[in-house]
């Protein structure tokens, strides 16, 4: 058997744990009040008009099913 084929890879956890700590501080080094209430208000505003975006729709559609059945338009 081939001697190279035979050995054993070995695996350092020291590369790893500098990767992640070099990864950690690149976000904890730029992270900052204004940019954590920026991120929120992105989120929250997003989510509101996601909101009521899907409440007008399902508001314009029920409006035209009960116009379409005879009921007229009720607001």
């Amino acid at each position: 058997m081939n001697e190279s084929a035979a050995s054993t890879i070995t695996f350092s956890f020291d590369t790893v744990k500098s990767g992640i700590q070099s990864v950690l501080s690149v976000f904890t080094d730029n992270l900052t009040v204004a940019n954590i209430a920026s991120v929120l208000g992105i989120v929250i505003g997003a989510c509101l008009t996601l909101y009521l975006f899907y409440w007008g729709a399902r508001k314009g559609i029920a409006m035209l099913q009960s116009a379409f059945a005879g009921h007229g338009f009720h607001v």
